[in-house]
Protein backbone atom coordinates (compact mmCIF):
# COMPACT_ATOMS: atom_id res chain seq x y z
CA UNK A 1 0.00 0.00 0.00
CA UNK A 2 1.85 3.24 -1.31
CA UNK A 3 1.76 6.73 0.68
CA UNK A 4 -1.25 7.64 -0.69
CA UNK A 5 -3.40 4.92 -0.15
CA UNK A 6 -2.60 5.07 3.58
CA UNK A 7 -3.23 8.31 3.88
CA UNK A 8 -7.10 7.71 2.11
CA UNK A 9 -7.12 4.68 4.74
CA UNK A 10 -6.43 7.12 7.39
CA UNK A 11 -9.29 9.88 6.21
CA UNK A 12 -11.73 7.20 6.43
CA UNK A 13 -10.93 6.07 9.70
CA UNK A 14 -10.89 8.77 11.42
CA UNK A 15 -13.97 9.74 9.92
CA UNK A 16 -15.46 6.81 10.98
CA UNK A 17 -14.03 7.19 14.42
CA UNK A 18 -15.85 11.00 14.49
CA UNK A 19 -19.10 9.86 13.68
CA UNK A 20 -18.76 7.11 16.48
CA UNK A 21 -17.95 9.10 18.85
CA UNK A 22 -14.24 7.26 19.35
CA UNK A 23 -12.73 10.67 18.91
CA UNK A 24 -14.15 14.48 18.91
CA UNK A 25 -13.64 17.06 15.80
CA UNK A 26 -10.64 18.66 17.58
CA UNK A 27 -9.31 15.36 18.62
CA UNK A 28 -9.79 14.10 14.77
CA UNK A 29 -7.74 17.47 13.30
CA UNK A 30 -4.76 16.79 15.47
CA UNK A 31 -4.82 13.07 14.26
CA UNK A 32 -5.24 14.20 10.62
CA UNK A 33 -3.13 17.18 10.87
CA UNK A 34 0.06 15.32 11.80
CA UNK A 35 0.26 13.24 9.02
CA UNK A 36 -0.78 16.35 6.38
CA UNK A 37 -4.57 15.84 5.86
CA UNK A 38 -5.53 19.02 7.50
CA UNK A 39 -7.82 19.68 3.95
CA UNK A 40 -10.43 17.29 6.00
CA UNK A 41 -11.12 19.29 8.65
CA UNK A 42 -13.59 21.56 7.18
CA UNK A 43 -15.81 18.25 6.48
CA UNK A 44 -15.26 17.28 10.08
CA UNK A 45 -16.57 20.03 11.58
CA UNK A 46 -19.84 19.74 9.52
CA UNK A 47 -19.75 16.02 10.81
CA UNK A 48 -19.79 17.56 14.28
CA UNK A 49 -22.42 19.93 13.62
CA UNK A 50 -24.54 17.31 11.95
CA UNK A 51 -23.84 15.35 15.15
CA UNK A 52 -24.70 17.82 17.78
CA UNK A 53 -28.18 18.62 15.87
CA UNK A 54 -28.43 14.45 15.71
CA UNK A 55 -27.84 14.35 19.74
CA UNK A 56 -30.70 17.50 20.18
CA UNK A 57 -33.02 14.89 17.71
CA UNK A 58 -32.16 12.19 19.80
CA UNK A 59 -33.05 14.26 23.11
CA UNK A 60 -36.40 15.73 21.67
CA UNK A 61 -37.26 12.22 20.24
CA UNK A 62 -36.67 10.40 23.95
CA UNK A 63 -38.64 13.11 25.59
CA UNK A 64 -41.73 12.86 23.09
CA UNK A 65 -41.19 9.13 23.51
CA UNK A 66 -41.77 9.20 27.48
CA UNK A 67 -44.74 11.72 27.50
CA UNK A 68 -46.57 9.38 24.82
CA UNK A 69 -46.08 6.50 27.11
CA UNK A 70 -47.05 8.27 30.45
CA UNK A 71 -50.20 9.66 28.26
CA UNK A 72 -50.87 6.28 27.08
CA UNK A 73 -50.31 4.26 30.33
CA UNK A 74 -52.40 6.99 32.52
CA UNK A 75 -55.08 7.01 29.75
CA UNK A 76 -55.14 2.68 29.70
CA UNK A 77 -55.08 3.23 33.29
CA UNK A 78 -58.20 5.33 33.97
CA UNK A 79 -60.39 3.20 31.63
CA UNK A 80 -58.72 -0.55 33.04
CA UNK A 81 -61.93 -1.53 35.19
CA UNK A 82 -64.46 -0.89 31.79
CA UNK A 83 -61.78 -3.31 29.49
CA UNK A 84 -62.57 -6.87 29.21
CA UNK A 85 -59.38 -9.56 29.95
CA UNK A 86 -58.56 -10.55 26.59
CA UNK A 87 -59.14 -7.14 25.23
CA UNK A 88 -56.70 -5.90 28.00
CA UNK A 89 -54.10 -8.42 26.97
CA UNK A 90 -54.47 -7.71 22.90
CA UNK A 91 -53.65 -4.42 23.96
CA UNK A 92 -50.61 -4.65 26.03
CA UNK A 93 -48.70 -7.28 23.52
CA UNK A 94 -50.17 -5.57 20.25
CA UNK A 95 -48.89 -2.27 21.85
CA UNK A 96 -46.06 -3.55 22.45
CA UNK A 97 -44.91 -5.57 19.66
CA UNK A 98 -45.89 -2.82 16.95
CA UNK A 99 -44.03 0.11 18.47
CA UNK A 100 -41.05 -2.26 18.64
CA UNK A 101 -42.20 -3.22 14.87
CA UNK A 102 -42.67 0.37 13.94
CA UNK A 103 -39.39 1.56 15.59
CA UNK A 104 -37.43 -1.34 13.66
CA UNK A 105 -38.42 -0.19 10.41
CA UNK A 106 -37.51 3.75 11.04
CA UNK A 107 -33.82 2.55 12.51
CA UNK A 108 -33.16 -0.79 11.03
CA UNK A 109 -34.97 -1.80 8.01
CA UNK A 110 -36.06 1.66 6.03
CA UNK A 111 -33.64 3.67 7.48
CA UNK A 112 -35.26 6.82 7.26
CA UNK A 113 -35.57 8.44 10.36
CA UNK A 114 -32.81 6.62 12.69
CA UNK A 115 -33.28 8.60 15.65
CA UNK A 116 -37.30 8.20 15.87
CA UNK A 117 -36.90 4.47 15.67
CA UNK A 118 -34.40 4.53 18.61
CA UNK A 119 -36.99 6.75 20.65
CA UNK A 120 -39.71 4.47 19.38
CA UNK A 121 -37.49 0.92 20.18
CA UNK A 122 -37.15 2.98 23.69
CA UNK A 123 -40.73 3.63 24.23
CA UNK A 124 -41.40 -0.17 23.19
CA UNK A 125 -39.15 -1.21 25.86
CA UNK A 126 -41.11 0.78 28.62
CA UNK A 127 -44.32 -0.64 27.71
CA UNK A 128 -42.43 -3.82 28.14
CA UNK A 129 -42.37 -3.03 31.56
CA UNK A 130 -45.94 -1.88 31.93
CA UNK A 131 -47.44 -4.90 30.40
CA UNK A 132 -45.52 -6.95 32.82
CA UNK A 133 -47.09 -5.26 35.46
CA UNK A 134 -50.37 -4.43 34.17
CA UNK A 135 -50.59 -8.29 33.35
CA UNK A 136 -49.87 -9.32 37.25
CA UNK A 137 -52.57 -6.95 38.32
CA UNK A 138 -54.95 -8.79 35.40
CA UNK A 139 -54.47 -11.94 36.95
CA UNK A 140 -54.18 -10.79 40.34
CA UNK A 141 -50.76 -10.95 40.84
CA UNK A 142 -49.20 -8.16 44.03
CA UNK A 143 -47.31 -5.64 41.86
CA UNK A 144 -45.47 -4.78 44.09
CA UNK A 145 -43.44 -8.00 44.03
CA UNK A 146 -39.68 -7.25 43.57
CA UNK A 147 -39.58 -10.26 41.10
CA UNK A 148 -41.55 -8.04 38.59
CA UNK A 149 -38.47 -5.60 38.07
CA UNK A 150 -36.59 -8.64 37.59
CA UNK A 151 -38.81 -10.04 34.84
CA UNK A 152 -38.66 -6.56 33.36
CA UNK A 153 -35.02 -6.56 33.55
CA UNK A 154 -34.58 -9.63 31.98
CA UNK A 155 -36.77 -9.23 29.36
CA UNK A 156 -35.12 -6.24 28.15
CA UNK A 157 -31.81 -7.41 28.80
CA UNK A 158 -30.28 -8.23 25.18
CA UNK A 159 -32.02 -5.17 23.79
CA UNK A 160 -29.66 -2.42 24.17
CA UNK A 161 -26.84 -4.62 22.51
CA UNK A 162 -29.53 -5.84 19.73
CA UNK A 163 -31.05 -2.52 18.65
CA UNK A 164 -27.40 -0.71 19.78
CA UNK A 165 -28.92 1.63 21.88
CA UNK A 166 -27.56 2.95 24.69
CA UNK A 167 -30.82 4.39 25.75
CA UNK A 168 -32.24 0.77 26.26
CA UNK A 169 -29.08 0.00 27.83
CA UNK A 170 -29.19 2.59 30.10
CA UNK A 171 -33.12 1.72 31.30
CA UNK A 172 -31.66 -1.91 31.70
CA UNK A 173 -29.13 -0.91 34.17
CA UNK A 174 -32.07 1.19 36.12
CA UNK A 175 -34.07 -1.73 36.35
CA UNK A 176 -31.57 -3.44 37.61
CA UNK A 177 -30.34 -0.74 40.51
CA UNK A 178 -34.52 -0.17 40.84
CA UNK A 179 -34.91 -4.48 41.60
CA UNK A 180 -32.02 -4.33 44.54
CA UNK A 181 -34.03 -1.90 45.87
CA UNK A 182 -37.10 -3.04 46.24
CA UNK A 183 -35.62 -6.52 46.78
CA UNK A 184 -33.64 -5.95 49.93
CA UNK A 185 -36.22 -3.37 51.07
CA UNK A 186 -39.00 -6.39 50.63
CA UNK A 187 -36.43 -8.88 52.15
CA UNK A 188 -35.60 -6.45 55.16
CA UNK A 189 -37.53 -3.56 56.94
CA UNK A 190 -37.60 -0.60 54.86
CA UNK A 191 -35.67 1.04 58.20
CA UNK A 192 -32.92 -0.73 58.07
CA UNK A 193 -32.50 -1.87 54.05
CA UNK A 194 -31.03 1.49 53.56
CA UNK A 195 -27.48 0.59 54.53
CA UNK A 196 -27.37 -2.92 52.71
CA UNK A 197 -28.48 -1.09 49.29
CA UNK A 198 -25.77 1.54 49.15
CA UNK A 199 -23.64 -0.95 50.39
CA UNK A 200 -24.64 -3.22 47.41
CA UNK A 201 -24.87 -0.32 44.71
CA UNK A 202 -21.28 0.60 45.45
CA UNK A 203 -20.42 -3.53 44.61
CA UNK A 204 -22.60 -2.86 41.25
CA UNK A 205 -20.40 0.22 40.52
CA UNK A 206 -17.49 -1.36 40.95
CA UNK A 207 -18.88 -4.37 38.76
CA UNK A 208 -20.07 -1.83 36.03
CA UNK A 209 -16.96 -0.28 35.39
CA UNK A 210 -15.44 -3.23 35.36
CA UNK A 211 -18.06 -4.39 32.65
CA UNK A 212 -17.07 -1.15 30.58
CA UNK A 213 -13.64 -2.05 30.34
CA UNK A 214 -14.51 -5.17 29.28
CA UNK A 215 -16.38 -3.45 26.26
CA UNK A 216 -12.36 -2.29 25.08
CA UNK A 217 -11.68 -5.66 23.89
CA UNK A 218 -14.81 -5.51 21.29
CA UNK A 219 -14.54 -3.31 18.80
CA UNK A 220 -18.00 -3.61 17.85
CA UNK A 221 -19.56 -3.00 21.28
CA UNK A 222 -16.93 -0.40 22.79
CA UNK A 223 -18.95 2.24 22.11
CA UNK A 224 -21.09 1.32 24.99
CA UNK A 225 -18.10 1.18 27.43
CA UNK A 226 -19.32 4.91 28.59
CA UNK A 227 -22.92 3.79 29.76
CA UNK A 228 -21.51 1.01 32.36
CA UNK A 229 -18.76 2.92 32.93
CA UNK A 230 -20.57 6.35 33.79
CA UNK A 231 -22.94 4.45 35.76
CA UNK A 232 -20.32 2.53 37.70
CA UNK A 233 -19.23 5.72 39.33
CA UNK A 234 -22.19 7.43 39.81
CA UNK A 235 -23.20 4.13 41.92
CA UNK A 236 -19.81 4.80 43.50
CA UNK A 237 -20.16 8.25 44.39
CA UNK A 238 -23.50 8.29 45.29
CA UNK A 239 -22.94 4.87 47.62
CA UNK A 240 -20.01 7.35 49.19
CA UNK A 241 -22.20 10.41 49.65
CA UNK A 242 -25.09 8.58 51.81
CA UNK A 243 -22.02 6.90 53.82
CA UNK A 244 -21.05 10.60 54.33
CA UNK A 245 -24.40 11.55 56.30
CA UNK A 246 -24.63 10.68 59.50
CA UNK A 247 -27.51 8.35 59.84
CA UNK A 248 -26.12 5.25 58.16
CA UNK A 249 -23.76 5.09 61.24
CA UNK A 250 -25.77 6.63 64.09
CA UNK A 251 -28.72 4.54 63.79
CA UNK A 252 -29.12 2.34 61.12
CA UNK A 253 -25.68 0.68 61.31
CA UNK A 254 -25.94 0.76 65.08
CA UNK A 255 -29.17 -1.41 64.69
CA UNK A 256 -28.26 -3.91 62.49
CA UNK A 257 -29.76 -7.67 62.40
CA UNK A 258 -28.17 -10.49 60.31
CA UNK A 259 -29.54 -10.59 56.69
CA UNK A 260 -30.72 -13.41 55.04
CA UNK A 261 -28.82 -15.83 53.51
CA UNK A 262 -30.25 -15.16 49.77
CA UNK A 263 -29.24 -11.46 50.01
CA UNK A 264 -25.58 -12.98 51.11
CA UNK A 265 -25.58 -14.96 48.42
CA UNK A 266 -25.97 -11.44 45.92
CA UNK A 267 -23.24 -9.93 47.67
CA UNK A 268 -20.81 -12.59 47.95
CA UNK A 269 -21.38 -12.92 44.08
CA UNK A 270 -20.52 -9.14 43.45
CA UNK A 271 -17.92 -9.68 45.57
CA UNK A 272 -16.30 -12.17 43.58
CA UNK A 273 -16.79 -10.40 40.39
CA UNK A 274 -15.51 -7.08 42.31
CA UNK A 275 -12.09 -8.83 42.62
CA UNK A 276 -11.68 -10.26 39.54
CA UNK A 277 -12.35 -6.65 37.85
CA UNK A 278 -10.10 -5.12 40.16
CA UNK A 279 -6.94 -7.57 39.19
CA UNK A 280 -7.92 -7.03 35.62
CA UNK A 281 -7.54 -3.36 36.39
CA UNK A 282 -4.34 -3.97 37.86
CA UNK A 283 -3.16 -5.75 35.06
CA UNK A 284 -4.09 -2.86 32.56
CA UNK A 285 -2.78 -0.13 34.77
CA UNK A 286 0.86 -1.86 34.23
CA UNK A 287 0.44 -1.73 30.38
CA UNK A 288 -1.24 1.81 30.01
CA UNK A 289 -0.49 4.57 32.07
CA UNK A 290 -3.68 6.39 31.83
CA UNK A 291 -5.30 3.71 33.64
CA UNK A 292 -3.86 4.15 37.16
CA UNK A 293 -6.41 6.64 38.06
CA UNK A 294 -9.04 4.23 37.13
CA UNK A 295 -7.53 1.32 39.57
CA UNK A 296 -6.95 3.66 42.67
CA UNK A 297 -10.03 5.19 42.31
CA UNK A 298 -12.07 1.36 42.08
CA UNK A 299 -9.38 0.32 44.81
CA UNK A 300 -9.98 2.91 46.99
CA UNK A 301 -13.72 2.47 46.64
CA UNK A 302 -13.45 -1.33 47.13
CA UNK A 303 -11.02 -0.88 50.32
CA UNK A 304 -13.95 1.29 51.99
CA UNK A 305 -16.46 -1.48 51.33
CA UNK A 306 -14.40 -3.93 52.81
CA UNK A 307 -13.41 -1.26 55.88
CA UNK A 308 -17.46 -0.80 56.69
CA UNK A 309 -18.16 -4.46 56.18
CA UNK A 310 -16.04 -5.54 58.90
CA UNK A 311 -17.11 -2.49 61.13
CA UNK A 312 -20.77 -4.05 61.09
CA UNK A 313 -18.97 -6.85 62.93
CA UNK A 314 -17.58 -4.63 65.67
CA UNK A 315 -20.04 -2.29 65.88
CA UNK A 316 -21.84 -2.94 69.47
CA UNK A 317 -17.92 -2.61 71.16
CA UNK A 318 -19.09 1.15 69.83
CA UNK A 319 -22.95 1.25 71.00
CA UNK A 320 -24.74 2.15 73.67
CA UNK A 321 -28.65 1.25 74.97
CA UNK A 322 -30.46 5.14 75.11
CA UNK A 323 -33.89 5.48 76.58
CA UNK A 324 -35.90 8.70 75.03
CA UNK A 325 -40.01 8.63 75.49
CA UNK A 326 -40.26 5.42 76.92
CA UNK A 327 -38.31 3.36 73.90
CA UNK A 328 -34.73 1.79 74.48
CA UNK A 329 -32.71 1.73 71.42
CA UNK A 330 -28.85 1.40 70.78
CA UNK A 331 -27.03 4.39 69.30
CA UNK A 332 -23.42 4.63 68.32
CA UNK A 333 -20.84 6.73 70.15
CA UNK A 334 -20.87 10.23 69.35
CA UNK A 335 -16.74 10.43 69.28
CA UNK A 336 -16.96 6.97 67.10
CA UNK A 337 -19.52 8.51 65.18
CA UNK A 338 -17.49 11.77 64.31
CA UNK A 339 -14.54 9.70 63.23
CA UNK A 340 -16.74 7.65 60.90
CA UNK A 341 -18.47 11.02 59.46
CA UNK A 342 -14.56 12.07 59.01
CA UNK A 343 -13.24 9.28 57.25
CA UNK A 344 -16.48 8.92 55.26
CA UNK A 345 -16.35 12.62 53.51
CA UNK A 346 -12.81 12.38 53.21
CA UNK A 347 -13.24 9.21 51.04
CA UNK A 348 -15.57 10.56 48.97
CA UNK A 349 -13.88 13.76 47.97
CA UNK A 350 -10.86 11.60 46.70
CA UNK A 351 -12.98 9.45 44.93
CA UNK A 352 -14.97 12.91 43.41
CA UNK A 353 -11.41 14.60 42.54
CA UNK A 354 -10.36 11.22 41.48
CA UNK A 355 -13.22 10.85 39.01
CA UNK A 356 -12.42 14.12 37.60
CA UNK A 357 -8.44 13.47 37.17
CA UNK A 358 -10.26 10.12 35.44
CA UNK A 359 -11.78 12.38 33.09
CA UNK A 360 -9.10 15.17 32.42
CA UNK A 361 -6.29 11.44 31.33
CA UNK A 362 -9.00 9.54 29.74
CA UNK A 363 -10.16 12.59 27.87
CA UNK A 364 -13.97 11.85 29.22
CA UNK A 365 -15.82 14.82 29.81
CA UNK A 366 -18.71 12.73 31.24
CA UNK A 367 -16.15 11.20 34.02
CA UNK A 368 -15.61 15.25 35.08
CA UNK A 369 -18.80 16.41 34.45
CA UNK A 370 -20.24 13.56 37.48
CA UNK A 371 -16.65 14.31 39.55
CA UNK A 372 -17.64 17.93 39.82
CA UNK A 373 -21.06 17.65 40.58
CA UNK A 374 -20.58 15.05 43.41
CA UNK A 375 -17.85 17.52 44.82
CA UNK A 376 -20.15 20.46 44.89
CA UNK A 377 -23.10 18.34 46.49
CA UNK A 378 -20.25 17.03 49.08
CA UNK A 379 -19.10 20.82 49.91
CA UNK A 380 -23.51 21.74 50.15
CA UNK A 381 -23.64 18.95 52.69
CA UNK A 382 -20.99 20.01 54.87
CA UNK A 383 -22.31 23.33 54.81
CA UNK A 384 -25.61 22.49 56.05
CA UNK A 385 -24.12 20.35 58.41
CA UNK A 386 -21.53 21.79 59.81
CA UNK A 387 -20.68 25.62 59.11
CA UNK A 388 -24.29 26.31 59.29
CA UNK A 389 -24.68 24.98 62.89
CA UNK A 390 -21.11 26.67 64.09
CA UNK A 391 -22.34 30.22 62.95
CA UNK A 392 -25.52 32.48 63.74
CA UNK A 393 -28.61 31.80 61.03
CA UNK A 394 -27.78 35.95 59.50
CA UNK A 395 -24.25 35.14 58.90
CA UNK A 396 -24.12 31.29 58.02
CA UNK A 397 -26.59 32.74 55.04
CA UNK A 398 -24.60 35.47 54.09
CA UNK A 399 -21.03 32.97 54.25
CA UNK A 400 -23.11 30.33 52.66
CA UNK A 401 -23.96 32.55 49.66
CA UNK A 402 -20.52 34.05 49.33
CA UNK A 403 -19.19 30.32 49.77
CA UNK A 404 -21.24 29.28 46.87
CA UNK A 405 -21.12 31.70 44.55
CA UNK A 406 -16.77 31.30 44.79
CA UNK A 407 -17.51 27.65 44.57
CA UNK A 408 -19.75 27.60 41.58
CA UNK A 409 -17.18 30.39 39.99
CA UNK A 410 -14.45 28.37 40.37
CA UNK A 411 -15.41 25.08 39.09
CA UNK A 412 -17.16 26.44 36.40
CA UNK A 413 -13.81 27.80 34.61
CA UNK A 414 -11.65 25.10 36.18
CA UNK A 415 -14.62 22.46 34.43
CA UNK A 416 -14.60 24.68 31.17
CA UNK A 417 -10.82 25.02 31.30
CA UNK A 418 -9.88 20.87 31.75
CA UNK A 419 -13.07 20.22 28.76
CA UNK A 420 -10.94 22.70 26.60
CA UNK A 421 -7.97 21.28 27.19
CA UNK A 422 -9.09 17.62 26.52
CA UNK A 423 -11.20 18.80 23.30
CA UNK A 424 -7.29 20.34 22.03
CA UNK A 425 -5.37 17.57 22.93
CA UNK A 426 -3.39 18.67 25.49
CA UNK A 427 -3.89 15.19 27.39
CA UNK A 428 -1.89 12.41 26.15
Amino acid sequence: MGEDEHKVWLRGEVEVWNKEGIVDADQAKTILSRYGLDEVTSGLEKVNRKKDTSQLITALSILGALLIGIGAILFVASNWQKIPTIAKMVLLLGTTYTTYFAGWEFKFNRRTHPKMGDALLFLASLFVGATIFLTAQIFHVNSNSHWLLLVWFLAILPFGYAFNSRIILSLNIFTFALWIAFYISQARYLSMSSFEIFMLYLLVGINLYGIGQLHLRSEKFAHFRLVHQVFGLFFILISYFYFSLETPYREILAGLTPITWQVQLIFLFFIVTSIIFLISNFSMYRKIGNAKYEFIVLSIAFSGWVGTWLLTFLIDSFTTSVTEYGYTFTRLDPQVATILFIFFNLVFFILSIGSILMGYYGAIVPFVDLGMSFFVLGVLHLYFTTLYELLPRSLAFIAGGLILISLGWYLENKRRSIINEIKEGVVA
